[in-house]
């Protein structure tokens, strides 16, 4: 790890561009035009002027090393995923997770952003990470770069993947979810960039083009790592890497345990040399005076060593309590995965009241997330008239009557109505149920025709109205 005198307070925000560079960048832009029809696309369109076209152009080029066809690839490319991602369409703000020192409002008004409710599924992912998992982005470094703060050494893996496996959709995985929320936070992170550059050229200060990150190793063991964890990972790396280009000014990894190189060398693969170089890790002694060599210590959070006490906490669940999932008052769809042994079944009833709706979705795997299989779906209803019961006259029964079938003496004070709403072999269903009368609804997966495998299911009812 590099000595303190070996960590730049200043690093250079863009290469000095020789006569072909410049060449270069101009002829990029020209075939970025000329490939879509005489105009840029929303990522180009949405640059102020052709100083701001030249820097977005330069960063693809630098991002695939000034190999103008890779970096056209990765153009396209990035294009075709911001516009099934609705990435220069979302809204973003107000911010689901915790931003201090900027003025929101002020960013939307001068990028000319939407301020307007971001979609309610990224509220939901920051609340299932953030009683796991904390991050946030506090102010900005000595040249204005914003700062993100990871404190992925604390993280609890174990319970932070289960709470995104609870608020996943059907059909998805964690990692689908995990990586969702990741591209919010990218763009985010896009934006607030765009803010900070702004404004440092407004004070006549230096172009600012990416985030500075700071990441804190401490509390990290071994006991973190699996194939699935470090799949996840490696795949917010290829996003980032594929679909952002030089968003990174730098990264100081601090509180460094030794099992932190390990993690690197598992991780290494996944970041190209230009991203490796921008790295820079500091063991536990020298973190502290690290972090302040590079950011102002009335801007860096307190229990880091500085003196910054927001209020509210600096990154909410390190210095103050982050809600979670539990804390949202309105019900929350929650999917579940259960795992029917052969020859086996699961069943759910509900008591439902005139006017409740049942809403449910299914997909039946061999494996968890593994390829799809059927089952046997059985959903049905019975419906009870307990006021007609409750009017009947209650005499005795003859004796012939006694001596019929157990079924009828169940009902004998209640009449009951069951009616088959499906039945049949599927992969997957969803479907909604309105009851129009007191009754139960039962869905029923059933294993039978297996004699060896289990089954998966990922499951989600949701039960409303009243």
């Amino acid at each position: 790890m590099p000595s303190l005198d070996n960590i730049p307070v200043s690093v250079p925000e863009m290469d000095t561009l020789d006569d072909a560079k410049e060449a270069a960048v101009t002829a990029l832009l020209e075939a970025v035009c000329s490939h879509y029809g005489g105009t840029y696309p929303p990522q180009f369109a949405k640059c102020k002027d052709d100083a701001d076209r030249r820097i977005l152009a330069y960063k693809y080029l630098k991002a695939r090393a000034w190999k103008a066809k890779d970096a056209m690839e990765m153009i396209t490319t990035t294009m075709l995923f911001r516009e099934q991602n609705r990435a220069d369409s979302m809204n973003l703000f107000p911010c689901v997770f915790s931003i201090r020192g900027f003025d929101e409002e002020d960013l939307c008004r001068t990028l000319r952003e939407p301020y307007a409710e971001p979609e309610k599924e990224f509220k939901l992912y920051f609340l299932a990470a953030g009683p796991y998992y904390s991050a946030g982005y506090h102010y900005w470094d000595k040249e204005g770069h914003p700062v993100l703060y990871d404190f992925s050494g604390r993280c609890n893996v174990k319970e932070l993947l289960r709470s995104y496996a609870s608020i996943t959709p059907v059909g998805k995985g964690d990692k689908d979810a995990i990586l969702h929320y990741h591209l919010y936070m990218n763009l985010v992170q896009e934006r607030l960039v765009k803010y900070a550059d702004v404004k440092s050229v407004g004070r006549g200060g230096r172009r600012i083009l990416g985030v500075t990150a700071i990441m804190d190793m401490e509390g990290l063991h071994l006991g973190m790592f699996n194939s699935h964890i470090v799949g996840i990972v490696r795949a917010i790396f290829t996003m980032d890497q594929m679909y952002f280009p030089e968003a990174l000014h730098r990264l100081l990894v601090i509180n460094c345990p030794s099992v932190v190189m390990y993690a690197f060398g598992l991780l290494r693969g996944s970041l190209d040399a230009n991203t490796q170089q921008k790295v820079v890790f500091c063991d536990k002694a020298n973190s502290a005076a690290a972090v302040k060599k590079i950011i102002d210590e009335d801007k860096i959070p307190k229990f880091l060593g500085g003196s910054c006490e927001c209020t509210g906490g600096c990154v909410p669940g390190m210095d103050s309590v982050c809600k979670g999932l539990a804390d949202v008052s309105s019900p929350i769809p929650l999917t579940e995965d259960i795992s029917i042994s052969a020859g086996k079944r699961h069943a759910r009833e509900l008591l439902l009241q005139p006017g409740e709706e049942v809403q449910w979705e299914f997909r039946c795997a061999k494996s968890k997330g593994g390829h799809a299989t059927d089952i046997h779906f059985h959903v049905s209803f019975t419906a009870h008239d307990e006021l007609q019961a409750s009017k009947r006259p209650r005499t005795d029964p003859p004796l012939d009557s006694r001596r019929s079938s157990r079924s009828s003496q169940k009902t004998s004070d209640l009449f009951t109505s069951l009616k088959t709403l499906r039945s049949g072999k599927v992969e997957m269903d969803s479907d909604r149920f309105l009851a129009n009368e007191r009754g139960m609804l039962k869905l029923v997966w059933d294993n039978h025709a297996s004699w060896v495998h289990s089954k998966h299911v990922q499951l989600r009812i949701f039960k409303s109205g009243g």
